[in-house]
């Protein structure tokens, strides 16, 4: 199980955004980024969206991470 993942935002609400990620879509709260959009490259920590990345740094991060776990992908 991964805690911390780059992922896009695919929709959102008031205090909520669903947020894409290896072809997985889960909730993640925006409590923390109120200004984050749909469509944002973001980070997301224990459910919570922390920071606004690119989609290059998303891309390095999610590389970066399979190696970690041996998935050469």
């Amino acid at each position: 199980m991964c805690l911390d993942f780059p992922a896009q935002i695919i929709s959102r609400d008031a205090m909520q955004a669903v947020v894409e990620a290896d072809g997985r879509r889960r909730r993640a709260s925006t409590l923390l980024l109120p200004d984050a959009a749909v469509g944002d490259w973001v980070y997301v920590a224990a459910g919570h969206i922390v920071d606004r990345i690119t989609a290059a740094e998303a891309a390095q991060i999610t590389r970066e991470l399979s190696v970690a776990r041996g998935d050469m992908r």
